[in-house]
């Protein structure tokens, strides 16, 4: 999916980036995790962050479903981050969106989403910001003028219990289409008390050049962590089994191997295999890597 040129972030291309592709294409089939750990220590010391968080969003609500929803129809399902978050932070995370946004589309679920409390609470103007922009590349800092309205933002209970108090100085968002109802994001975040003792700084416009160039550039793995959490046959995630099982099958395993290696039955196995294949819409392991790699 193209993005809007109008609205494209400045991208910078080097070296360093064309070595981060290499080094990610030279990982096998079903290492998603890997190379997702090898793309954030990368931007977090290409462009001098604290922590990178990776966000899977899917669209579960369309139409006017979406008009007064906080987060326009979408939820954040899968999510990984590079370090430990503050525990102001991780507190926040589990008391919201552990349930607000990886639990199952219920109609409480929805109602929740939906009252003044969480619209002005937890959802908060980035978010809102963040989804807006569906459908096309960008790069953005908190303080960026085509993002939001930082200093209305600074006002917000939002930004007190979701940066203030965890010690998050700036952030920089990167939000890739993947399909119409997939989007993957980047969180890069600078602390203001920094492991080195000094006081952190917000991102500079060449950090955003940076960070955007090197994501713009991984449109597979986008598409693999997707994959690999289940996000691109619906809404729910996949488990921790489903998707050891699923990475043991592109690596090449026999269901035999899979299920040694997991200590399950291998008739077990043979189930997750085929709810796998209905799961992704394949009837065999060949389908199964030819929908892998695009």
């Amino acid at each position: 999916m193209a993005a809007d040129p109008k609205s494209s972030p400045a991208l910078a291309v080097d070296a360093a980036t064309f070595a981060l592709w290499d080094d990610l294409a030279a990982f096998p089939a079903g290492a998603t995790d890997a190379q997702l750990r090898h793309a954030q220590r990368w931007l977090a010391r290409s462009v001098d962050a604290d922590n990178v968080i990776w966000i899977g969003a899917v669209r579960v609500l369309r139409g006017a479903r979406t008009k007064h929803d906080p987060f326009l129809g979408w939820r954040l399902r899968g999510r990984t981050v590079l370090r430990p978050e503050p525990a102001a932070y991780r507190e926040q995370h589990r008391r919201y969106y552990a349930s607000d946004h990886y639990g199952r589309l219920t109609r409480g679920y929805y109602e929740r989403s939906h009252s003044d409390e969480v619209r002005r609470v937890h959802a908060g103007m980035t978010g809102t910001a963040s989804l807006a922009g569906a459908g096309r590349f960008r790069a953005h800092r908190l303080r960026d003028a085509d993002f939001l309205d930082f200093a209305a933002f600074k006002r917000t209970e939002h930004y007190r219990i979701y940066y203030r108090l965890p010690g998050i100085v700036d952030r920089m968002t990167v939000g890739f289409p993947v399909h119409v109802d997939a989007e993957s994001f980047f969180l890069i975040d600078r602390y203001r008390a920094r492991a080195d003792g000094t006081r952190g700084r917000p991102f500079a416009l060449r950090d955003v050049a940076i960070a955007a160039g090197a994501v713009r550039g991984l449109r597979s793995l986008h598409r693999q962590l997707m994959m690999s959490h289940g996000l691109l046959a619906g809404d729910k995630l996949l488990s921790p089994v489903e998707r050891n099982i699923l990475f043991g099958l592109l690596r090449g395993r026999t269901e035999r191997e899979i299920a040694a290696g997991l200590g399950q039955k291998p008739a077990t196995v043979h189930k997750y295999v085929g709810d796998l294949h209905a799961r992704f819409g394949v009837g065999s392991r060949a389908e199964l890597m030819a929908l892998w790699f695009g």
